[in-house]
Protein backbone atom coordinates (compact mmCIF):
# COMPACT_ATOMS: atom_id res chain seq x y z
CA UNK A 1 0.00 0.00 0.00
CA UNK A 2 2.69 2.59 0.95
CA UNK A 3 4.09 1.93 -2.67
CA UNK A 4 1.17 2.87 -4.30
CA UNK A 5 -0.45 5.88 -2.86
CA UNK A 6 2.70 8.07 -3.00
CA UNK A 7 0.79 11.42 -3.47
CA UNK A 8 0.60 13.66 -0.06
CA UNK A 9 3.25 11.24 1.43
CA UNK A 10 6.22 12.34 2.76
CA UNK A 11 9.55 10.72 1.63
CA UNK A 12 12.72 11.34 3.68
CA UNK A 13 15.95 12.50 2.67
CA UNK A 14 18.65 15.32 3.90
CA UNK A 15 18.51 17.72 0.87
CA UNK A 16 18.32 21.35 1.22
CA UNK A 17 14.84 21.30 -0.15
CA UNK A 18 14.09 19.10 2.63
CA UNK A 19 15.62 21.49 5.18
CA UNK A 20 13.97 24.85 3.71
CA UNK A 21 11.23 26.90 5.77
CA UNK A 22 7.42 25.78 5.56
CA UNK A 23 6.50 29.04 4.57
CA UNK A 24 8.70 29.39 2.10
CA UNK A 25 7.74 25.73 0.06
CA UNK A 26 4.41 27.09 0.10
CA UNK A 27 5.04 30.72 -0.37
CA UNK A 28 7.15 29.31 -3.20
CA UNK A 29 3.85 27.15 -4.62
CA UNK A 30 1.79 30.19 -4.88
CA UNK A 31 4.20 31.94 -6.77
CA UNK A 32 4.59 28.72 -9.03
CA UNK A 33 1.08 28.70 -9.30
CA UNK A 34 1.27 32.13 -10.90
CA UNK A 35 3.60 31.42 -13.75
CA UNK A 36 1.82 28.16 -14.45
CA UNK A 37 -1.40 30.46 -15.27
CA UNK A 38 1.30 33.01 -16.94
CA UNK A 39 2.20 30.10 -19.40
CA UNK A 40 0.39 30.36 -23.10
CA UNK A 41 3.44 29.08 -25.47
CA UNK A 42 5.54 26.16 -25.81
CA UNK A 43 8.30 28.26 -25.12
CA UNK A 44 6.57 29.38 -21.59
CA UNK A 45 6.05 25.30 -20.92
CA UNK A 46 9.38 24.20 -21.97
CA UNK A 47 11.09 26.48 -19.99
CA UNK A 48 9.10 26.01 -17.00
CA UNK A 49 9.28 22.53 -17.05
CA UNK A 50 12.56 22.89 -17.10
CA UNK A 51 12.89 25.03 -13.78
CA UNK A 52 10.44 22.50 -12.48
CA UNK A 53 13.10 19.80 -12.77
CA UNK A 54 15.84 21.69 -11.55
CA UNK A 55 13.85 21.67 -8.18
CA UNK A 56 12.67 18.69 -8.18
CA UNK A 57 16.84 17.39 -9.19
CA UNK A 58 17.56 19.45 -6.37
CA UNK A 59 14.99 17.29 -3.64
CA UNK A 60 17.09 13.97 -4.46
CA UNK A 61 13.90 12.35 -5.06
CA UNK A 62 13.48 10.00 -8.14
CA UNK A 63 11.89 11.24 -10.40
CA UNK A 64 10.02 7.56 -10.62
CA UNK A 65 7.86 9.21 -7.58
CA UNK A 66 6.47 12.04 -9.42
CA UNK A 67 5.84 9.91 -12.29
CA UNK A 68 3.66 7.75 -9.86
CA UNK A 69 2.25 10.40 -8.08
CA UNK A 70 0.83 11.97 -11.81
CA UNK A 71 -0.02 8.38 -12.82
CA UNK A 72 -3.77 8.62 -11.21
CA UNK A 73 -4.20 11.94 -13.23
CA UNK A 74 -3.80 10.92 -16.71
CA UNK A 75 -7.13 10.06 -17.59
CA UNK A 76 -7.56 13.89 -16.75
CA UNK A 77 -4.96 15.17 -18.33
CA UNK A 78 -5.36 13.24 -21.74
CA UNK A 79 -9.31 14.83 -21.63
CA UNK A 80 -7.89 18.18 -21.06
CA UNK A 81 -5.64 17.73 -23.96
CA UNK A 82 -8.10 16.45 -26.43
CA UNK A 83 -10.69 18.44 -25.64
CA UNK A 84 -8.77 21.20 -26.42
CA UNK A 85 -7.32 19.61 -29.84
CA UNK A 86 -11.32 19.02 -31.27
CA UNK A 87 -12.52 22.14 -30.07
CA UNK A 88 -9.95 24.51 -30.61
CA UNK A 89 -9.15 26.62 -33.64
CA UNK A 90 -6.91 29.17 -34.98
CA UNK A 91 -3.73 29.17 -36.67
CA UNK A 92 -2.54 26.80 -39.60
CA UNK A 93 -4.78 24.17 -40.17
CA UNK A 94 -2.65 21.09 -39.75
CA UNK A 95 -5.46 18.05 -40.82
CA UNK A 96 -8.98 17.89 -42.49
CA UNK A 97 -10.44 14.29 -42.60
CA UNK A 98 -14.35 14.33 -42.69
CA UNK A 99 -15.15 16.49 -39.70
CA UNK A 100 -11.74 16.23 -37.90
CA UNK A 101 -9.89 19.19 -38.56
CA UNK A 102 -6.84 19.79 -36.43
CA UNK A 103 -5.35 23.41 -35.92
CA UNK A 104 -2.14 24.82 -34.59
CA UNK A 105 -4.19 26.82 -32.45
CA UNK A 106 -5.82 23.62 -30.69
CA UNK A 107 -3.12 22.04 -30.39
CA UNK A 108 -0.61 24.44 -28.66
CA UNK A 109 -3.74 24.92 -26.29
CA UNK A 110 -4.10 21.08 -26.11
CA UNK A 111 -0.45 21.16 -24.74
CA UNK A 112 -0.24 24.48 -22.73
CA UNK A 113 -3.09 23.24 -20.82
CA UNK A 114 -2.35 19.78 -19.68
CA UNK A 115 1.31 20.73 -19.00
CA UNK A 116 -0.05 23.59 -16.40
CA UNK A 117 -1.92 20.47 -14.78
CA UNK A 118 1.19 18.25 -15.08
CA UNK A 119 3.39 20.85 -13.64
CA UNK A 120 0.68 22.03 -10.80
CA UNK A 121 0.33 18.26 -9.78
CA UNK A 122 4.25 17.81 -9.61
CA UNK A 123 5.51 20.53 -7.66
CA UNK A 124 2.17 20.02 -5.15
CA UNK A 125 3.81 16.46 -4.68
CA UNK A 126 7.47 18.08 -4.25
CA UNK A 127 5.92 19.77 -1.94
CA UNK A 128 4.19 17.40 0.14
CA UNK A 129 7.00 14.83 -0.26
CA UNK A 130 9.89 17.07 1.06
CA UNK A 131 7.69 18.38 3.97
CA UNK A 132 5.76 16.87 7.15
CA UNK A 133 2.49 17.15 7.00
CA UNK A 134 2.53 18.78 10.67
CA UNK A 135 5.43 21.33 9.42
CA UNK A 136 3.48 21.92 6.63
CA UNK A 137 0.05 22.86 8.58
CA UNK A 138 2.16 25.04 10.85
CA UNK A 139 4.12 27.09 8.16
CA UNK A 140 0.38 27.97 6.15
CA UNK A 141 -1.36 28.57 9.83
CA UNK A 142 1.65 31.56 10.34
CA UNK A 143 0.94 32.26 6.65
CA UNK A 144 -2.71 33.37 7.37
CA UNK A 145 -2.66 34.47 10.35
CA UNK A 146 -2.88 37.97 9.19
CA UNK A 147 -6.63 36.69 8.53
CA UNK A 148 -7.69 36.55 12.11
CA UNK A 149 -7.87 40.50 11.73
CA UNK A 150 -11.02 40.00 9.30
CA UNK A 151 -12.57 37.06 11.94
CA UNK A 152 -11.25 34.31 9.35
CA UNK A 153 -11.05 31.13 11.30
CA UNK A 154 -7.48 29.85 10.91
CA UNK A 155 -6.84 27.88 13.09
CA UNK A 156 -10.12 25.54 11.90
CA UNK A 157 -8.82 25.61 8.47
CA UNK A 158 -4.87 24.82 9.39
CA UNK A 159 -6.34 21.92 11.69
CA UNK A 160 -8.89 20.40 9.05
CA UNK A 161 -5.45 20.37 6.05
CA UNK A 162 -3.66 18.69 9.03
CA UNK A 163 -5.90 16.08 9.79
CA UNK A 164 -5.76 15.59 6.04
CA UNK A 165 -3.16 15.16 4.96
CA UNK A 166 -2.92 12.97 7.90
CA UNK A 167 -5.98 10.59 7.18
CA UNK A 168 -5.68 10.73 3.55
CA UNK A 169 -3.04 7.25 3.77
CA UNK A 170 -5.18 5.75 6.35
CA UNK A 171 -8.26 5.86 4.25
CA UNK A 172 -6.30 4.49 1.36
CA UNK A 173 -5.67 1.63 2.88
CA UNK A 174 -8.69 0.89 4.55
CA UNK A 175 -10.47 1.46 1.13
CA UNK A 176 -7.92 -1.10 -0.34
CA UNK A 177 -8.20 -3.61 2.77
CA UNK A 178 -12.62 -3.70 1.41
CA UNK A 179 -11.94 -4.14 -1.71
CA UNK A 180 -9.58 -7.03 -1.06
CA UNK A 181 -11.77 -8.84 1.53
CA UNK A 182 -14.67 -8.16 -1.65
CA UNK A 183 -12.16 -10.04 -4.07
CA UNK A 184 -11.75 -13.12 -1.78
CA UNK A 185 -15.30 -13.54 -1.73
CA UNK A 186 -15.30 -13.73 -5.61
CA UNK A 187 -16.29 -10.03 -6.38
CA UNK A 188 -15.10 -9.35 -9.86
CA UNK A 189 -15.68 -6.41 -12.36
CA UNK A 190 -15.11 -8.25 -15.64
CA UNK A 191 -17.49 -8.98 -18.07
CA UNK A 192 -19.70 -6.73 -15.85
CA UNK A 193 -21.82 -3.81 -17.79
CA UNK A 194 -21.19 -0.28 -16.66
CA UNK A 195 -24.02 0.83 -14.69
CA UNK A 196 -23.25 -2.49 -12.18
CA UNK A 197 -19.61 -1.66 -12.32
CA UNK A 198 -21.25 1.74 -10.77
CA UNK A 199 -23.44 0.13 -8.24
CA UNK A 200 -20.33 -2.17 -7.01
CA UNK A 201 -18.28 1.09 -6.31
CA UNK A 202 -21.07 2.70 -4.74
CA UNK A 203 -21.40 -0.14 -2.45
CA UNK A 204 -17.70 0.10 -1.88
CA UNK A 205 -17.31 3.82 -1.04
CA UNK A 206 -20.22 3.50 1.18
CA UNK A 207 -18.56 1.32 4.24
CA UNK A 208 -15.42 3.28 3.51
CA UNK A 209 -17.24 6.49 4.06
CA UNK A 210 -18.73 5.11 7.21
CA UNK A 211 -15.65 4.18 8.23
CA UNK A 212 -13.97 7.82 7.53
CA UNK A 213 -16.98 9.23 9.83
CA UNK A 214 -16.33 6.77 12.42
CA UNK A 215 -12.62 7.46 12.62
CA UNK A 216 -13.48 11.48 12.70
CA UNK A 217 -15.63 10.93 15.87
CA UNK A 218 -13.32 8.68 17.42
CA UNK A 219 -10.71 11.24 17.19
CA UNK A 220 -12.59 14.21 18.19
CA UNK A 221 -13.56 12.68 21.00
CA UNK A 222 -9.79 12.06 22.03
CA UNK A 223 -9.03 15.63 21.09
CA UNK A 224 -11.53 16.62 23.61
CA UNK A 225 -10.44 14.39 26.02
CA UNK A 226 -6.90 15.39 26.33
CA UNK A 227 -7.74 19.40 26.69
CA UNK A 228 -7.65 20.27 23.08
CA UNK A 229 -9.29 23.45 22.19
CA UNK A 230 -9.61 26.03 19.00
CA UNK A 231 -8.26 28.95 19.67
CA UNK A 232 -6.24 28.71 22.35
CA UNK A 233 -2.44 29.91 22.55
CA UNK A 234 -0.32 27.19 21.74
CA UNK A 235 4.10 27.20 21.32
CA UNK A 236 5.48 24.67 18.87
CA UNK A 237 7.68 21.53 19.37
CA UNK A 238 10.22 22.76 17.01
CA UNK A 239 10.36 26.97 16.28
CA UNK A 240 10.34 27.58 12.64
CA UNK A 241 13.41 29.21 11.56
CA UNK A 242 14.09 31.64 8.37
CA UNK A 243 17.24 31.61 6.78
CA UNK A 244 18.83 32.87 3.88
CA UNK A 245 18.45 30.09 1.89
CA UNK A 246 14.85 30.38 2.00
CA UNK A 247 15.09 33.86 0.42
CA UNK A 248 17.05 32.69 -2.36
CA UNK A 249 14.81 30.04 -2.88
CA UNK A 250 11.58 32.03 -3.10
CA UNK A 251 13.80 34.63 -5.45
CA UNK A 252 14.79 31.91 -7.74
CA UNK A 253 10.44 31.65 -8.61
CA UNK A 254 10.14 35.46 -9.19
CA UNK A 255 12.38 34.96 -11.75
CA UNK A 256 10.18 32.51 -14.04
CA UNK A 257 7.41 34.92 -13.62
CA UNK A 258 9.59 38.04 -14.48
CA UNK A 259 10.68 35.97 -17.56
CA UNK A 260 7.16 35.09 -18.39
CA UNK A 261 5.98 38.50 -18.51
CA UNK A 262 8.90 40.16 -20.68
CA UNK A 263 8.39 37.35 -23.17
CA UNK A 264 4.37 38.15 -23.63
CA UNK A 265 5.82 41.84 -23.55
CA UNK A 266 8.51 41.40 -26.01
CA UNK A 267 7.04 38.98 -28.18
CA UNK A 268 5.00 41.26 -30.84
CA UNK A 269 7.80 42.91 -30.95
CA UNK A 270 10.70 39.96 -31.39
CA UNK A 271 7.94 38.58 -34.03
CA UNK A 272 7.85 41.26 -35.87
CA UNK A 273 11.39 41.58 -36.18
CA UNK A 274 11.50 38.01 -37.80
CA UNK A 275 9.71 39.37 -39.94
CA UNK A 276 11.36 42.10 -41.11
CA UNK A 277 14.01 40.09 -41.25
CA UNK A 278 13.28 37.56 -42.98
CA UNK A 279 11.44 40.21 -45.76
CA UNK A 280 14.69 41.76 -46.02
CA UNK A 281 16.56 38.44 -46.51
Amino acid sequence: MQQRMIFGRYIEGNSWVHGLDPRAKTVAMLLFMTAVFMVNNYAGVLALLLFTLAVMKGSGIPLRYFIRAVKPLMFLLVFIFLFHLFYGAGGTQLLDVGAFKLYAGGLEKGVVSASRMLLFVMFAALLTFTTVPDRLAEGLGFLLRPLKAIRVPTDRLVLMLSISLRFIPTIFEEAERLWKSQVSRGLSFQGRPLSEKARLAIALLVPVTAGAFRRALGLADSMEARGYRLGAERTLLRALSWSRTDTLFIGSFLLPIAALGLLKLAAPGVLQAVVDACRVA
